[in-house]
This record gives C-alpha cells, structure tokens and sequence, in this order.
C-alpha cells in the first residue's frame, strides 16, 4: 500500500509541475513591433520600443474612430495588457502598403496630427503618444 500511495504522489506531483510549465509559457512575453506585427496591418502598442513594445492591438487599413472603444488584446510582453487603445498608444508599426494618417478628433474628422508611412516601425510623435485620436488608412 505504501508504494502505491508514493507512486500517487509523484504522479501527481509531475502532473503540477507539466501544468505549471505549460500555464507559465501561454504567458511568456513574446515578439515585439514589427515582428509581432501581422502582415498586413497596422498595430499599436502600449510601450515604446525601448520597454519592449508591450501588448498590441491590430487593424487592417479603413477607418477607425475612438480608438477607446479597443483594447490592447495581444499579449507580446504583458505590459498593457486589457487597457484601453485610445490614450494609451506609445509606439506603432504600419505593416501595410497603405498611409496612416492620424486625427486630434475621435472621429476620424479634424486635424490631421501626423502620418505614418508604410513600413515604419517605431515610438509615435511626443504629441500624439498616449493621447486620444482616431486614425484612417486606406
């Protein structure tokens, strides 16, 4: 009885340990800017470039108001994971063929604040980082 019970308990005891490894790597950072970017879309990250990107969110090119309504839902290294696009954004990768073009209005109406080229991979202007806009690609 004794040896099946010690059995049991190492069983279960490798079991915890498989379980542990595996929960623990859905959760490991992975890829950042440009590389955790789809093919063509454009994404927004909570960090800049220098801390490591942090969770993304992506789109495919059209029109997108109020950039409050995502959330970034990409883990890439955790940071931001959950919180809110609009206000929020620090960096920005342009995987499309397209123009970015970002607005001061949530809207997609207003000012035009800046553009971001296709390819760019990079920390968003001083001025539009962490703030609320609404952006357009087409």
């Amino acid at each position: 009885m004794k040896r099946t019970f010690s059995i049991g308990i190492a069983s279960t005891g490798v079991a915890a340990a498989v379980l542990l490894a595996t929960s623990g790597a859905a959760y490991a950072a992975g890829p950042g800017g440009a590389e955790s970017c789809p093919s063509g879309s454009i994404c927004l990250y909570f960090n800049s470039p220098q801390y490591g990107w942090g969770s993304f969110e992506h789109w495919s090119p059209g029109r997108y108001d109020d950039l409050g309504q995502f959330a970034f839902s990409n883990w890439g290294n955790g940071s931001g994971y959950g919180v809110r696009v609009g206000g929020n954004a620090a960096s920005v990768v342009n995987n499309t063929a397209t123009t970015l073009t970002i607005y001061n209005a949530t809207s997609a109406h207003g000012t035009v604040l800046d553009t971001v080229a296709s390819g760019y991979a990079g920390v968003l202007p001083s001025g539009i980082a962490n703030a609320e806009w609404s952006m357009y690609s087409s």
